[in-house]
């Protein structure tokens, strides 16, 4: 697994995790603002640096892969920043390594579908092996950020995602779908462990809203924010809003209180 470490000489450390498509640079709005913490920020198997295998288990893999990179750099416990795929890969991790884990930021979270996405989900997963790849990229990107004001974030995941291999874009695409049914144990994971959650999700991120607000019911000490005219990139379409929370998040962890707050 490809990593990139920013060192601004803190004694608390941020994890970063993009999502599918993405890269390190999905994270290009977010690494100044993170000047108080030290940051590394990875590339998820089969993206930017990191190279791809095609049979095991992603999600458990990247998992051991983030952990055997910790362990590489000394680094006892960090606070993860994941985005839309990358939620999954930080549950992931919650559960494997939680005593790693002191806090979690879930933006664009991609869980607890009703049966109605998880039903276009499939077909969407079954789509996969008969659209070509340069068909199949925007039609994607189209259902995940339909409106106008989304085009910043759908071609930048277009034009990330063209890079990948289509083996690797399978794979992680049926990785979100079979997790959908994992969330139960990750979230009696977190619980045990108290860790704080903070959810971040666009208004606009039709394909996954609903499941967000059912899953900060869920857990116990959780945070849920929405960002007003925005679809489900929100650390690119609206990064000085999503910066802001996620910074308040990380500068007030001992005060963190279940709330719902909607920005313009």
């Amino acid at each position: 697994m490809n990593y990139k470490i920013y060192d601004n000489n803190s004694t608390e450390w941020v994890l970063l995790i993009h999502g599918l498509g993405g890269s390190i640079r999905t994270w290009k709005y977010q690494i100044d603002d993170l000047h108080d913490y030290n940051v590394i920020a990875v590339d998820l198997e089969g993206h930017g640096g990191s190279g791809f295998e095609k049979h095991g288990h992603l999600l458990g893999r990247s998992a051991d892969d983030i952990n055997d990179i910790l362990e590489k750099e000394h680094i006892e416990k960090v606070n993860i920043i994941s985005l839309s795929l990358g939620t999954l890969v930080a549950m992931e991790f919650a559960f494997a390594y939680p005593e790693k884990v002191k806090s979690i930021i879930l933006a664009g979270f991609v869980l607890n579908l009703g049966i109605g996405y998880k039903t276009l989900l499939a077909v969407v997963e079954g789509f996969k092996y008969i659209i070509p790849k340069k068909f199949f990229y925007p039609m994607f990107a189209n259902i995940m950020m339909p409106c106008k004001n989304h085009k910043k974030s759908r071609d930048f995941f277009i034009r990330e995602s063209v890079r990948m291999k289509s083996s690797a874009f399978r794979m992680w695409l049926s990785e979100l779908f079979r997790t959908q049914f994992k969330l139960k144990e990750y979230i009696e994971v977190i619980e045990e462990n108290k860790l704080p959650v903070l959810l971040i999700s666009g208004k606009q991120d039709y394909f996954f809203v609903n499941s967000v607000k059912r899953t900060q019911k869920k857990i116990g000490d959780s945070a849920l924010c929405f960002i007003e005219k925005c679809g489900h990139v929100c650390s690119i379409e609206k990064h000085d809003i999503f910066n802001k929370l996620m910074l308040n998040f990380l500068n007030g962890l001992n005060s963190t209180k279940k709330t719902n707050v909607s920005l313009a």
